[in-house]
């Protein structure tokens, strides 16, 4: 398993955080999809619920990685509006990040 992940990275990966949500990052094609968690978060996050977010399950254009490791919230910069304003998303804690093309080889 991965443990860090930075910008200038390639490559696609799946990224699990602590509330069950799983962002699909290519960093190759610099994109992200983020898929609301369908099942119960980890304890520490219980009382979050279940939350939806702007453009889930969207491809969109990942502008840049400001951080993504495991034990710390990850932490993307994101066109999502219509009108061009930049968004940061920042996700709970990211407890996996898997390399999906070392899978397919």
């Amino acid at each position: 398993m991965v443990q860090e992940l930075r910008n200038d990275d390639a490559g696609r990966y799946l990224v699990t955080t602590a509330t069950g949500s799983h962002y699909l990052l290519d960093l190759t094609a610099r994109t992200v999809q983020r898929v609301m968690a369908t099942t119960a978060s980890l304890i520490e996050y219980l009382d979050v619920g279940f939350s939806q977010l702007r453009r889930d399950g969207e491809t969109l254009e990942l502008l840049m990685l400001e951080s993504c490791s495991v034990g710390s919230p990850a932490r993307y910069w994101l066109q999502i509006r219509d009108d061009h304003i930049v968004t940061l998303r920042t996700t709970s804690p990211v407890v996996g990040i898997l390399a999906l093309d070392q899978l397919e080889a």
